[in-house]
C-alpha cells in the first residue's frame, strides 16, 4: 500500500488526478455491471409480475360476466391470457401465434394447479413468467410473458442509467481537471519564481491573488524572499561593521607593538602604551567570545540538547552588580532576590545578566530595579521609551540598535533564553522600560494548574 502511494504521489497532479478517475471510472463500471445489475434485474421482475396481475385483473373484469365470457375489449398485447372453465380452455387472448405443445404445457400447469401461483416455464429455450388466478365458478385464468420484454425493461434501464452517469462522469471530471488546472499554474508559477530565486534573479516576482492555502503559500513565499534578502543585506553589513570593529583593535595592538619593538611608547610611557594593547586585547577577545557564544547556543538548540545543569541566578546577578555598578556610580540600583535557580549553564546566564545590566546603565536617567523570582527575573530603568518597531526587531539577529550599531547583546540574550526553554520580552513602562525573562515551564504549570482548579470549581 505504502509503495502505491508512494508511486501515485511521485506523479504530477494532472496525472494523479486521471488515476483518481480512471479508477473511479472503472469501480462505477464494476457497479454498474454487477452489482446495480442484479438490482435491476430483481426490480424488473417485479414489474413483470405487477404487469401480468395488473393486466390479468383488467382482462377478467371485462370478460368475466355471470360467467360468460366477452370479447369485445382491448388488452395488454405483450401478454397472453388463457381462460379456462372446468380445466378446459375457453378462451385465448393474444396477438402472438402459439404453438400446440405450448398450449398443452400450460393445460398441463393448469390442471396441476388449485390455487393462485406466480412461477415460470421455459419452451424451447424461451422464459415465460406466468401469473395463474382461480377466478371461482372453476373459472381459471392464467397470463403469461415471455423474458425478451423483462430484458427490454432492463436494457432500456440500464441504458438510461449508465448515459445519465456517464454525463455525470463526464461533468465531474472537467470540474475536476478546471479545479486541477487552477491549483497547478500557480504552482509553476511558484517553481518558476523559486528557480529565478536560485539562479541569483533578486527581481523576481511572484502575483498569485488567491485568498485560499495556495494564495497564503504564495504569500508566504514572498515574506519569505523578502525577509531573506532583508536579513542578507543586514548580515552585509554587520559582517562589515564587525570586520571594522576587530580590525580597529588589531590594528592598534599591531601599530603599538611595533613602536614598542622599535623603542618608541606611543601612549607617553611603556606600561601606558601597553595597557592600551592589553585593553584593545580585551575589547578584540570579548567580540569574538560574543560570536563564539552565538554560534555554540546556535549548535546547542540544533541538536536539542537539553541542558541539566542549574545555575544560581542569586549569586550571579550579585557577581555582575559588583562588576559593572561602577560604571554609573550615580545611578541608584534597588535589588530584590530571591534564592532561585535556572536551568544552564552559569556563563551563559552571566553573559545575559551584563548584557541587560550593562543596557540598562546605558540608558537610565537616575535609576535601576532589579527582581528575581522563581517566575521571572526583570531588569527595569527610567531611561527613554523604546518605538513599537524596535520592541519587535530588538531581539532578532542583525538588526540595528537606536543609534545605528550593530550591537548583539539583546541578541544573545534570545539566544540564551530560548536554548535554555525561557522567554525574554521587552515593554514600555510610565516611565522607562523593562525587560523581563520568564520561566515558560513554570507559566504553564501554574495556567494548568488554574484551568484544573476552575474546572473543579464548576
Amino acid at each position: 500500500m505504502r509503495r502505491l502511494l508512494k508511486s501515485l504521489t511521485d506523479l504530477s497532479l494532472f496525472q494523479q488526478m486521471s488515476v483518481i478517475v480512471v479508477t473511479l471510472g472503472v469501480i462505477l463500471i464494476f457497479f454498474f455491471s454487477v452489482y446495480q445489475k442484479g438490482n435491476i434485474s430483481e426490480f424488473v421482475d417485479g414489474q413483470v409480475v405487477a404487469l401480468l396481475h395488473r393486466s390479468q385483473n383488467t382482462v377478467a373484469m371485462n370478460i368475466l360476466d355471470n360467467d360468460k365470457i366477452s370479447t369485445d375489449f382491448s388488452y395488454d398485447q405483450d401478454v397472453m391470457h388463457f381462460v379456462y372453465i372446468n380445466n378446459k380452455c375457453a378462451q385465448f387472448y393474444s396477438n402472438k401465434i402459439v404453438d400446440g405443445e405450448f398450449i398443452e404445457m400450460v393445460n398441463q400447469i393448469i390442471g396441476d394447479t388449485e390455487a393462485n401461483v406466480d412461477d415460470s416455464l421455459v419452451f424451447n429455450g424461451v422464459k415465460y413468467n406466468y401469473y395463474l388466478s382461480i377466478r371461482g365458478n372453476n373459472i381459471k385464468m392464467i397470463s403469461l410473458v415471455d423474458q425478451n420484454y423483462g430484458k427490454d425493461i432492463e436494457t432500456a434501464l440500464l441504458n438510461s442509467v449508465s448515459n445519465n452517469s456517464a454525463v455525470v462522469f463526464g461533468f465531474i471530471f472537467i470540474l475536476l481537471t478546471v479545479w486541477v488546472s487552477t491549483i497547478i499554474t500557480p504552482l509553476l508559477q511558484m517553481q518558476n519564481y523559486i528557480e529565478k530565486i536560485k539562479s541569483g534573479d533578486q527581481k523576481a516576482k511572484l502575483s498569485i491573488d488567491r485568498k485560499d492555502e495556495v494564495g497564503e503559500l504564495a504569500d508566504a513565499l514572498v515574506s519569505m524572499h523578502n525577509q531573506i534578502k532583508s536579513q542578507e543585506a543586514l548580515k552585509e553589513e554587520m559582517i562589515h561593521n564587525i570586520s571594522h570593529d576587530l580590525k580597529t583593535p588589531i590594528a592598534t595592538i599591531k601599530s603599538y607593538a611595533e613602536s614598542i619593538k622599535d623603542g618608541v611608547y606611543p601612549y607617553d610611557t611603556l606600561e601606558k602604551s601597553v595597557d592600551v594593547i592589553i585593553d584593545n586585547a580585551d575589547r578584540l577577545e570579548k567580540k569574538v567570545y560574543s560570536l563564539l557564544l552565538l554560534n555554540r547556543l546556535d549548535y546547542v538548540k540544533s541538536i536539542g540538547k537539553d541542558s541539566d545543569e542549574q545555575c544560581d541566578m542569586k549569586d550571579v546577578v550579585e557577581d555582575v552588580l559588583t562588576s559593572l555598578k561602577m560604571i554609573r556610580p550615580e545611578v541608584k540600583i534597588d535589588v530584590k532576590l530571591n534564592e532561585v535557580s535556572f536551568k544552564g549553564e552559569r556563563e551563559s546566564w552571566r553573559i545575559v545578566v551584563s548584557n541587560l545590566l550593562d543596557n540598562a546603565l546605558r540608558y537610565a536617567q537616575n535609576k535601576i530595579e532589579i527582581n528575581l523570582s522563581e517566575a521571572e527575573f526583570n531588569i527595569s530603568n527610567d531611561g527613554p521609551s523604546l518605538s513599537q518597531d524596535r520592541i519587535n526587531k530588538m531581539f532578532k539577529p542583525f538588526e540595528k540598535g537606536d543609534k545605528g550599531k550593530f550591537g548583539l547583546g539583546l541578541s544573545i540574550c534570545y539566544k540564551v533564553c530560548n536554548t535554555y526553554g525561557y522567554s525574554i520580552e521587552a515593554e514600555n513602562l510610565e516611565k522607562g522600560v523593562i525587560f523581563r525573562i520568564k520561566n515558560t515551564d513554570l507559566q504553564k504549570k501554574e495556567k494548568k494548574k488554574w484551568t484544573y482548579n476552575k474546572s473543579e470549581n464548576h
